[in-house]
């Protein structure tokens, strides 16, 4: 049997500064927050896990999902390590460089709206 890896661009870097799309735990009021990527997990929930049923020759092995373990900074510094789920292959984006990009992706209108 063999497996065939697709080659997937995981955005950012441990060690990055990034703008996450998510408010930083129950209590804060603002949609966003900043934080370091401390570590990524490929592949990290069981939903995503590769399970092979049939037997075939070749499988395509598909890492679909990351997990950023992110220590907050800035205004939420001293918060409790967040984890954010994040899904590869889509167009929705929940990581950012920059405030000013996460700011305009929020002010940007949606397909339904």
């Amino acid at each position: 049997m063999k497996l065939t890896l697709r080659p997937v661009d995981v955005p950012f870097m441990v060690g990055d500064l990034v703008w996450v799309a998510q408010p930083c735990g129950d209590t804060n009021p603002q949609p966003y927050f900043q934080g370091q990527i401390m570590q990524i997990i490929l592949d990290g929930s069981l939903k995503h896990t590769t399970v092979i049923r049939q037997r075939q020759e070749n499988h395509e092995l598909l890492i679909s999902s990351a997990v950023y373990d992110l220590k907050p900074v800035g205004d939420h510094e001293g918060v409790p390590r967040i984890s954010v789920d994040i899904e590869l292959f889509t167009t929705i984006k929940t990581l950012f460089a920059t405030k000013e990009e996460l700011l305009a992706s929020q002010s940007q209108p949606t397909a339904a709206g």
